[in-house]
């Protein structure tokens, strides 16, 4: 390999991710927590069981959970799933489909961190109105003012790239740590909710009278429907299976090759018990009917935190699991602010990006990288204060995500056929699974890409378009200066990058 294709030798970044923060760095990934709140219910067809739903779209997730733990076994790198595109596919397509991917994610990113104050709110909103706490809701309201939802989300945000820069470590630590604290304010709300099946309907009236909902006498919901169940798979796809990439994109700082397994189906199985048991338990209790009737005309007030909030009268564990869906959200932002330094950084190695990108201070920490990252989000932020409508048109962009996936399921199907003959039916399936939830993204109003009237969104579409065309930018403003310098970029993708 020529010394003068990278950046350098080695890429410098340690090897202290351990098998705990590979499994908290997807969990955080999936986010199914913020699944449980606002993230599906209030948007499924009368006839669909989110439950069983669940259950379908985990075990349809399989072959790509296998695809990315082969491959990363394969070339385990960071950047993950951006090597395996640029080196197996085409080096341009790499940096456009990534580039893409960052801009996306940084955006998501940017509207969870200014929507933060949104769930501050539900939770100060759910206990106030519970407890009789007038000054909690007063609160509550304040705190979901554009400039205050800006303020929370940029000083949240930015004290979680301050811990980045400080020391790389720090930012693990901080997805693990959160991860925890999630996944166990879970289980203690599922046990709230649990312990109150056996007269689930009285329990939860006090609830539903504090929030202003009047049951109807009789419950009118359109009867169960396989083809309404499968309709929510789509809803899942925006926040939890498929979205597995960022133990790939931390490959090469893994102590174990094993902690890729471990960092890809341990998520996966859990994120799959917590959605599928945290809604099941709500039919259980609710029945059908009472549970439907609530998810499509009150889903932003009955979701599973608010209920387990309603039905426990404890102070103590009405805050535990309040700050457990807000933690939820910090883990997401947790994730994002590593994973996305993973790959600007391999795009930077690459010779695309500056190369100040890649630079480490003492502590191993990407810094420029992450400052750049405070940057774009902060100014991402912004647009919900500039127009609320028009920064929430971005949620369609998650058609970017799909389209992702679908181009490494390709590399998955090339690879095999050169490589790992397991490969092919095992990426062919995900490409297929990958080509239906592309088709719904841009077809389903629910997911923004379209209007309710069915004209497309022009700000989701200008978007979407300007991401990929910047990335083919960005790379030939990249291969022009390199080959002034006597370097020709493509022949980078024709290797492997150095651990």
């Amino acid at each position: 390999m020529s010394k003068t294709l990278f950046v350098r030798e080695s890429s410098g970044l340690k090897k202290e991710v351990s098998a705990l923060d590979a499994i908290m760095l997807n969990l955080g990934n999936m986010s199914a927590g913020v699944a449980l709140f606002t993230g599906i219910s209030p948007y499924i067809p009368q006839g669909g069981i989110i439950w069983i739903a669940a259950i379908i779209g985990l075990l349809l997730t399989i072959p790509q959970a296998i695809m990315y733990t082969l491959l990363s076994y394969r070339i385990p790198r960071t950047g993950g799933d951006y090597v395996w595109i640029s080196r197996i596919l085409n080096g341009p397509l790499g940096v456009v489909m990534a580039f893409a991917l960052m801009l996306e994610s940084t955006a998501f990113f940017a509207l969870v961190a200014f929507f933060f104050s949104c769930a501050v709110g539900t939770v100060l909103s759910t206990i106030g109105t519970m407890d009789g706490i007038s000054s909690l809701v007063s609160l509550s309201t304040t705190l979901k003012l554009p400039v205050y939802s800006y303020l929370l989300g940029a000083v949240l945000f930015g004290v979680i790239i301050a811990l980045n820069i400080f020391k790389a470590k720090w930012g693990y630590t901080l997805v693990t740590i959160s991860g925890i604290i999630a996944l166990l304010s879970t289980i203690i709300a599922m046990g709230i909710i649990a312990a109150n099946l056996g007269d689930f309907t009285k329990a939860i009236t006090p609830f539903l009278n504090a929030e202003g909902i009047t049951p109807p006498s009789t419950y009118s919901v359109a009867p169960f429907s396989w083809s309404a169940t499968l309709a929510i798979l789509p809803l899942l796809a925006i926040y939890t299976y498929p979205w597995m990439q960022a133990v790939p994109a931390v490959a090469s700082e893994l102590k174990k090759e094993k902690y890729v397994a471990y960092g890809i189906f341990g998520p996966l199985i859990l994120t799959g018990l917590l959605v599928t048991i945290g809604f099941l338990l709500l039919y259980l209790g609710g029945g059908y009917a009472l549970t439907t009737y609530e998810f499509t005309n009150n889903g932003f007030v009955y979701t599973f935190w608010t209920v387990a909030i309603g039905l426990t009268s404890n102070q103590v564990l009405q805050w535990i699991i309040g700050i457990g869906l807000l933690v939820w959200e910090f883990a997401i932002l947790a994730y994002g602010v590593i994973v996305f330094a993973r790959y600007i950084f391999a795009m930077a190695f690459d010779r695309v990006f500056p190369e100040i990108f890649t630079r480490l201070n003492k502590q191993g920490s990407p810094v420029f990288t992450h400052i750049f990252d405070l940057v774009l989000t902060l100014g991402f932020l912004a647009a919900p204060i500039i127009s609320t409508s028009g920064a929430t048109a971005l949620y369609g962009a998650i058609v970017i995500g799909m389209v992702y996936f679908f181009v490494v399921s390709i590399a998955g199907i090339v690879h095999g056929l050169r490589e790992m003959k397991i490969l092919v039916p095992i990426s062919g399936f995900s490409a297929a699974y990958f080509i239906f939830l592309t088709y719904e993204a841009v077809s389903n109003p629910t997911f923004g890409f379209l209007t309710s009237s069915g004209s497309v969104n022009p700000i989701t579409l200008a978007f979407v378009i300007g991401t990929f065309v910047v990335g083919g930018i960005i790379y030939a403003v990249a291969s022009y200066l390199n080959k002034k310098k006597g370097i020709d970029i493509t022949l980078v993708y024709k290797e492997i990058p150095p651990d």
